[in-house]
C-alpha cells in the first residue's frame, strides 16, 4: 500500500481485479440455487497472532473439511464491512445475521473453496469472528468453535511487531479517522481487529492498541463461551500445540470430529517445521527478547484477564 494512496483506490481496483473469477461466480450462483449445505463447521478464532493459521493449515489437510486458500475476510464483508456500520467496528452479534446469509455463505464456500469444496464439513479460520461468534452461531447453530489462547507477552509481541512490518502485510482497513499513532506514518491504515472504540485509540502508541486489541478480543470470547453448548466450544493452548502430544491431537480431532490421521500428523510436522503467516520462529516468551521494554509496563493491567485465560502474570 503505497503511502501517495492513502485510501488504497489504486490497491482496490487492483484487489478486486484478481480476484474476479467468472467460472467462480458461475459455480457461487449455481450452489446458492440448489441450496448447498454444510454441516457442523469449525471455525478456528482466538486473538490475532495465537497460532490460529498454523491449526488452520493443519486441518485444512483433513478431507473432512471443504476450507478456503486464506482467511475468510471476503465472505465474511460482504453484508458487514464496518463502511456498513459507519466504521463501528468487526463486532457483530446474532441479530446482525441476515435470513439468507448462511445460504450464501455455503454456496460461497463451495464456489471457492480450494480444499475439498465437496466435503460435507467446512473448516473457517478469521480472527475477527472471535467478535462475531452470536452472529456465526446464529448461521450455523452446530457449529464448533476451536479457541486458540497464547501468552498474553508473546500475544502483545507479534502484534507489536505485525503494526510495524515494513510491508504493511497486516494492514485491515482504510479507516475514515486520521490515525495520529506515534511513529506510524500511515494515516489512514489501521492494522488487525478493528475493535469497539477504536476511535479512542487514535494517538495511542502501537502496545497500548496491541493491548486494547487483545483485551478487546479476550473479552468478547469469554461472554461467548457462555452463549456456546460446552461440547461446541473447545480451547486450546499455543504452547502446546507447538509441541504436541499424541494425547493432544487425538482429543483436539476427537472433540471436532475428524480422525487422526497418519497424513494428518506428519502435515503437521510439516507446518511446524515451516510455519506460515509469521515474522519469525515461533516460540515461547519471545517478548522477552524482542520487545520487552514496551510489553513489560503492560502486563499487570491485563492479570485478571490473563488469568481467566489460563496465564498467570
Amino acid at each position: 500500500m503505497k503511502r501517495d494512496d492513502p485510501w488504497g483506490v489504486s490497491w482496490r481496483i487492483g484487489n478486486a481485479m484478481r480476484r474476479f473469477s467468472l467460472r467462480k461466480m458461475v459455480r457461487q450462483t449455481s450452489a446458492f440455487i440448489s441450496n448447498v449445505h454444510y454441516e457442523k463447521p469449525v471455525f478456528i478464532i482466538g486473538a490475532q497472532r495465537s497460532g490460529t493459521t498454523t491449526l488452520f493449515h493443519l486441518l485444512r489437510e483433513s478431507e473432512e473439511f471443504a476450507a478456503l486458500e486464506t482467511e475468510g475476510h471476503d465472505l465474511w464483508r460482504t453484508f458487514h464491512h464496518p463502511r456498513w456500520s459507519k466504521w463501528s467496528s468487526d463486532a457483530l452479534s446474532a441479530s446482525d445475521a441476515l435470513p439468507f446469509e448462511a445460504r450464501f455463505s455455503n454456496a460461497f464456500l463451495r464456489a471457492k473453496a480450494t480444499y475439498h469444496p465437496l466435503a460435507a464439513r467446512f473448516v473457517e479460520k478469521t480472527p475477527e469472528n472471535s467478535l462475531r461468534v452470536g452472529y456465526l452461531q446464529a448461521l450455523y447453530p452446530d457449529a464448533i468453535f476451536v479457541v486458540l489462547k497464547r501468552n498474553p507477552g508473546d500475544v502483545l509481541n507479534s502484534l507489536i511487531n505485525g503494526w510495524r512490518h515494513p510491508e504493511g502485510q497486516y494492514r485491515s482497513y482504510f479507516v475514515p479517522k486520521r490515525l495520529c499513532i506515534p511513529d506510524y506514518h500511515y494515516p489512514h491504515q489501521w492494522c488487525f481487529t478493528l475493535v469497539p472504540g477504536w476511535r479512542e485509540m487514535t494517538t495511542m502508541t502501537i502496545p497500548q492498541i496491541a493491548r486494547e486489541q487483545w483485551i478487546c478480543t479476550h473479552q468478547h470470547l469469554l461472554v461467548a463461551r457462555e452463549l456456546i453448548a460446552a461440547s461446541n466450544w473447545v480451547e486450546l493452548h499455543f504452547e502446546d500445540m507447538i509441541n504436541p502430544t499424541m494425547e493432544i491431537l487425538t482429543e483436539l480431532c476427537g472433540k471436532i470430529g475428524i480422525p487422526l490421521t497418519p497424513k494428518l500428523l506428519e502435515r503437521w510436522k510439516t507446518i511446524l517445521a515451516s510455519p506460515r503467516n509469521s515474522t519469525s520462529t515461533p516460540g515461547v516468551e519471545k517478548w522477552r527478547l524482542e520487545n520487552e521494554d514496551e510489553i513489560a509496563p503492560l502486563l499487570p493491567g491485563i492479570r485478571d484477564l490473563a488469568a481467566e485465560c489460563g496465564y498467570k502474570i
